[in-house]
């Protein structure tokens, strides 16, 4: 399974967003038989325990993969490699954090976006 040698004496590894989702749909790509997986979605949650990971599936692109067999192997591999790595902070010591940006239409043919936190 990808990433194996990279554990750490019984501690999880922090790994970036992007690392974290080349690597979940990289281990699981394998075992669905050839069935085009496009990618996963990591978001970042606050862990209930410390035994807790502090990341999650939020969503799936599936592209033409079968959506069932897609989940029942996501669930196994995500569980695995949630034992094994957490979601890396970013540089400002946030859990990685992606901007929301809002589309108004003010009149025709314009169009004003504002920043939401």
């Amino acid at each position: 399974m990808a990433w194996s040698g990279i554990r750490k004496s019984g501690k999880r590894s922090a790994v970036s967003r992007e690392s974290l989702e080349s690597a979940v749909t990289e281990a699981v790509k394998p075992l669905l038989d050839g069935e085009p997986l496009v990618g996963v979605i990591i978001q970042h949650i606050e862990p209930k325990s410390r035994t807790d990971s502090n990341w999650a599936i939020r969503g799936v692109r599936f592209g033409k993969a079968d959506r069932k067999k897609s989940r029942k192997v996501l669930e196994l591999v995500v569980e695995r490699l949630q034992r094994d790595f957490i979601l890396a902070e970013d540089r400002k010591g946030n859990p990685s954090k992606r901007e929301v940006i809002e589309i108004r239409r003010a009149e025709e043919g314009s169009s004003t976006a504002s920043e939401h936190d």
